[in-house]
């Protein structure tokens, strides 16, 4: 866990003063408990909570220049300190030399000779960086709930983002829910001084050449390319934590573990009696893991980050002794997109190698069911809300251009629902304490990964090939498969229903859990222009019948939790 805040004085004619370092102190909200530090300088203040290492020391110079890095950065043959050097020197320079590097990760700089402030982060952007650049002062956190709470933070609504939140789920490429605050692109960096703000990238993903050697070549090469992002993660743990489900992702990180000697203590979390509880016992077993099955507890969105926390310290899971960084969970995020192509086919593919773009996206909406909730909005918006939706997928396909047009439309999917998974993760940090470790999202293995020819990772194919570079106890037990993709080989006894088949389990226990948050939304003043408070009202007596509306009062109570802290301010970026 790591939360980081800073604020930076542009010119020597503004220097920071106490009251901004007291905003800083104030946002963060650390508890008596926490692990709160700090570092200054007249330009540059630093404070953060950290946890279990996941920030470093500051590095502070004579004179004046002041840098400090958070999350995880690996780089083999150089400790902590060094690779805080690395980006340090590297940052400063007009063509940063970085790609050696990789991990989840932060850093912010101030350089005294260039008399500029530096800020990265990693190259696919897992750990957010914040930023509100004002006329004489930045101000920059690993947290958007800390940024709100920044009184020198001008708040306007973003309706486009927030647009694109309610439809995707998440913002598109650097956009956030309020205008002036922007987060890091992956492999970007931001400089800042007196009169300029300008940024670069020091990796991008899409100029990656492709790979022309063997499937044989390739396939070993990913092994080892994933060994050793499981070994630079796990370091010198003995016993390590790790989620494991009835799929491929979580299993085949258990299995790097397992074969490196490392101990394993596996948790799953899924409806009783469904393929993914069922298998995951059953890996858990073939691999040697400890492991404990709990369900989760009902809601329409289980939070499974709290869950597990509250699971872990109270002592349901059995780790067969004590682990060597209870806060750290190893979790199989990103292997499904970035390596199974669990969204894709040949006539997803067509469209975008047959320079049917648009036509393209529209087809991946189709089958993704996203959906705009229409009634929701007045109609004044909504037809500017619709075709933002498009053209804004669009937009980030025309930012990375590669050899092949499918890899663009992959390298969006990566670069924002991929890179989103963990924002809130990282937001949420202070209520259940966890930091975890993705090792598909390890920089090196993406490299490998990203440039193989897309048609080869359909349906898991290469996924499956792969596998066999592994301890075979990892097909010895049968896994959860995608619907359209390669059969799990292994026969199975008994049939169990898949997690998805089984969605009824996460109903909400308590629905009239809604009705404060309706109620709220409907007693604001002024109400949001863009919501249709007819509609509303009709939700309300839907409830009062029986009805469940959440999912239209989620996208609203969203809307205006962002409206009531923008002031009713609102614009289209």
């Amino acid at each position: 866990m790591a939360f980081v805040v800073g604020a930076y004085a542009r010119s020597n004619s503004a220097l920071l003063r106490q009251d901004d370092f007291t905003d800083l102190c104030t946002a963060l909200q650390a508890g008596p408990t926490d692990c709160f530090a700090f570092a200054s300088t007249p330009r540059l203040q630093l404070a953060w909570i950290g946890l279990e290492g996941s920030v470093g020391s500051p590095a502070q110079l004579a004179d004046g220049s002041l840098s400090l890095a958070w999350g995880s950065l690996y780089q083999d043959g150089h400790d902590a300190a060094a690779n805080h050097r690395l980006l340090r020197d590297e940052a400063a320079k007009e063509t940063p030399s970085l790609g050696d590097i990789s991990g989840d990760f932060g850093f912010a700089s101030y350089d005294v000779a260039a008399d500029t402030l530096h800020l990265l982060t990693d190259k696919l952007g897992v750990r957010a960086l914040f930023v509100y650049c004002g006329e004489d002062r930045v101000w920059f956190s690993s947290s958007l709930r800390v940024m709100e709470r920044l009184p020198g933070v001008r708040k306007v609504m973003d309706l486009r983002a927030l647009t694109e939140m309610a439809f995707f789920g998440w913002p598109l490429g650097d956009r956030t829910p309020y205008l002036d605050i922007r987060v890091l692109r992956p492999g970007e960096r931001l400089r800042v001084d007196a009169s300029r703000v300008r940024a670069d990238y020091y990796w991008r993903w899409n100029t990656l050449p492709a790979w022309r050697g063997s499937r044989e070549d390739c396939v070993a090469d990913l092994a080892t390319r994933f060994r050793t992002a499981i070994r630079r993660r796990s370091g010198a743990d003995r016993r390590v934590f790790s989620l494991l489900s009835g799929g491929l992702d979580s299993r085949m990180i258990a299995t790097a573990l397992r074969e490196q000697g490392t101990d394993v203590t596996a948790c799953n979390f899924s409806p009783a009696g469904t393929q993914d509880q069922v298998y995951s016992d059953e890996a858990a077993r073939a691999l040697g893991c400890a492991y404990s099955s709990l369900p989760l507890v009902h809601g329409r969105t289980p939070n499974l980050y709290v869950q597990l926390s509250d699971a872990w310290r109270s002592g349901k899971i059995d780790g067969r002794g004590p682990i060597d960084r209870p806060h750290w969970v190893f979790a199989g995020i990103g292997g499904s997109t970035g390596f199974g192509a669990v969204f894709w086919d040949e006539e997803l593919i067509g469209y975008f190698r047959s320079g049917r773009a648009r036509e393209g996206v529209e087809f991946f909406i189709k089958r993704m069911g996203w959906r705009l909730i229409e009634r929701l909005y007045r109609r004044d918006y909504l037809a500017r809300m619709r075709e933002a939706l498009v053209e804004g997928v669009l937009e980030q396909l025309r930012a990375f251009p590669c050899e092949d047009p499918a890899r663009s439309f992959h390298l969006f999917e990566m670069m924002n629902d991929q890179r989103r998974h963990l924002h809130a993760h990282w937001d949420n940090a202070s209520v259940h304490g966890l930091q975890f470790h993705v090792p598909y999202f390890d920089a090196q293995f993406l490299e490998r990964m990203l440039s193989v020819p897309l048609d080869w990772t359909l349906r898991h194919d290469l996924y499956y090939q792969w596998m066999e570079e592994f301890d075979p106890a990892a097909r010895s037990v049968p896994w959860q498969v995608y619907p359209g993709h390669r059969p799990c080989p292994v026969p199975v006894s008994r049939q169990f229903p898949t997690q998805w088949e089984a969605s009824g389990k996460y109903v909400l226990s308590n629905r009239r859990a809604w009705d404060a948050p309706l109620a709220g939304i409907l007693a604001t003043r002024p109400f949001p222009v863009m919501l249709d408070r007819r509609y509303l009202q009709f939700v309300r007596l839907r409830r009062a019948l029986g009805g469940d509306h959440g999912y239209a009062i989620d996208a609203a109570r969203a809307l205006n939790d962002v409206w009531v802290r923008s002031g009713g301010r609102f614009d289209w970026r």
